[in-house]
Formats: structure tokens, sequence, C-alpha cells
């Protein structure tokens, strides 16, 4: 069985109120796996129920063919990270020191180090004396991502890893998840810009009343143009 994330028939339920209704994805790993939809239709409840952030979950999330399950720190010892939107990081910390308490060896082998992400990341190549708190918001987002790339986990999931940020950093981001696909890392991307979307993804769903209503290979969109964007006009930047 080829290694991937797997959602089988997934609901979701944050106390009485059910978000998720049994969707099924497959995020294969060494691949870029996009789940797109307007704001509030699931994306992020389904990144936090793969994380176990969520209250109540039916249904089976597999990770290269074991159960996903217990407390987030367990599943992330599995190999799956999150990046979620709030770009924290180690405040009181140097940039280098947030580097360096995330570094792992990743599992068969690959190993991104702190050099590749100080080459990746130029900026933060420049403030590596720098706290991480007095970075700006930019600086910030790539950090978190450089983290969850030294942590050489088997899997990442980044919610919305672009929103609000300058084209310089959206060039930088979109970079990252290349060098994670080139690392045998597999991404779920939960991103508002199709372009983005569309520049790095082998795989796309869309998510819509917490329902999948499409899922289609890069090949497949790629032969059926303006579907993705008919079902996100409201959401394209």
């Amino acid at each position: 069985m080829n290694a991937a994330l797997e959602l089988d028939h997934v609901s979701a339920f944050y106390g009485t109120s059910q978000i998720l209704h049994a969707i099924s994805m497959r995020a294969p790993a060494g691949r870029v796996t996009c789940l797109l939809g307007l704001n509030g239709m699931g994306k992020t409840t389904t990144l936090r129920t793969i994380m176990g952030l969520v209250s109540r979950v039916d249904g089976a999330i597999r990770v290269d063919g074991r159960d996903l399950a217990g407390h987030t720190y367990a599943r992330a010892r599995l190999g799956v990270t999150l990046v979620p939107e709030d770009r924290k990081v180690f405040a009181s910390l140097t940039v280098l020191e947030n580097m360096q308490v995330s570094e792992r060896s990743g599992a068969g082998g690959q190993r991104f180090h702190i050099d590749e992400a100080i080459a990746l990341f130029e900026k933060l190549g420049q403030r590596l004396d720098q706290r991480a708190g007095t970075l700006s918001g930019g600086e910030q987002q790539m950090l978190v991502v450089a983290r969850a790339l030294l942590a050489n986990p088997s899997y990442i999931l980044l919610d919305e890893p672009t929103e609000g940020l300058a084209p310089e950093y959206v060039d930088a981001i979109q970079k990252s998840v290349q060098v994670a696909r080139e690392h045998g890392i597999g991404i779920v991307l939960v991103e508002q810009s199709l372009r983005l979307a569309l520049a790095v993804g082998d795989f796309f769903y869309v998510i819509e009343n917490g329902q999948m209503v499409f899922a289609e290979s890069r090949e497949g969109v790629a032969a059926s143009p303006g579907v993705l964007e008919n079902l996100l006009t409201a959401a394209v930047r």
C-alpha cells in the first residue's frame, strides 16, 4: 500500500455542532494535496480534526496505514505536523534558537537541515540572532514553516500560510512547499489563493459546508479548465 495520510468518511463535531460530514481525502507522501473552499466551509476544521483538536470524531484517520488517534503530541510523533494560521513562534528565543529546538531526524533517512532553511529563507539568515518576537509577520511565517520542515515529519498541514503576506513572502512559502516535496514530505495545503494552489498542487479537493464536493488530480484539473475557478469564484484573489 502506498504511503498516504487518509481520511475515511470522517465526521467532526464541536460540542453538539457537526462541522464535517463523512469526508474522505487521500494525501500521498511526497506530494502536495490542496484543500480549497470558501471561508467557513470546514478547511481549518479538517486540519484540526487530523491533529485531534476537535471534541468528537467519527470515521477513520490513518497515516501510512496506521490509525492516527490520541493526543496531538502522539499524532506528531507519528509524523504529522500542523502549521496553524496564527504564526506562533518562541518569541523570547532567537531565530536560530527557534530552528535548533525544532530540528529532528526524519523518517526513512530524509533530513532537512538548518543550513537549508537559511538558504531557503534568506531573510531569516540575516536575522539569526534576532528575537523571533520582533520579526515582521511575513518573517514569522517563514520561521514557523522553517521549523515545520526542520522537524522532518512525514506530513505537514499548512493552514493558509500566505494569508496577508507581501508577494516576496508568498514566493518564499511557495518555494518551501516545493522543497518539502523534494524531501519526500507530504503537504496538505489549505489556501485561498487558487494561483498558488495551481502552481504547487498535485491533488485538489474542494470542501463546501463540511462536505467534499470535488476531488481531482492535477491532470484532471488541467483537462477540465475552469472547473475549480467556477467552484471558488468568490475566493480567488
